[in-house]
């Protein structure tokens, strides 16, 4: 499991490093084209926006997977053994429910009915800015299910100690 989290981790990695160094160079043209040039490059606003989804959508997953992300643990922070265990496993799960239905189904419903659409400035379907969000649900699921399997075999080893 620990293989599959590795490939998943290095290859959003990977993704949104690559996105970030293409981010900076465009946002880098966009300032010296607007004021060196007096001719602001719209595609390059555009592809900043569009790369700025997808960048965010991606992180979101990568936080998520490496239980990283913002949450309010006032209360399981008080929590030992079993009750921990619990509210753990009932965190990933509500984050599994909520990526299937929002975020993929949802997801998958606003790409495809944007999909004839297309976005003027880069002359691409709207569909493929929303299929960012289908895209990190299904990785937030992945991350979910094996953080779900790591709590359960944390459990059973504090179990047959």
């Amino acid at each position: 499991m620990q293989k599959v989290r590795t490939a998943i981790d290095r290859s959003i990695q990977l993704v949104c490093c690559f996105l970030f160094m293409v981010m900076v160079v465009t946002a880098s043209w966009q300032v010296i084209s607007r004021y060196i040039l007096n001719s602001p490059s719209t595609i390059s606003e555009a592809f900043l926006r569009c790369s700025l989804i997808w960048l965010s959508m991606l992180a979101i997953a990568y936080v998520s997977g490496r239980r990283e992300h913002v949450s309010l643990t006032l209360f399981t922070d008080k929590l030992t053994g079993s009750w921990k265990m619990a509210s753990d496993l009932l965190t990933e799960l509500l984050f599994i429910v909520f990526s299937i239905f929002i975020m993929i189904h949802g997801g998958f419903h606003a790409a495809s009915n944007t999909m004839s659409q297309l976005y003027p400035m880069l002359n691409i379907p709207k569909g493929l800015i929303y299929l960012s969000l289908p895209v990190s649900g299904c990785i937030i699921v992945a991350y979910s299910i094996i953080n779900c399997l790591k709590i359960i075999q944390n459990s059973q080893t504090i179990r047959s100690q």
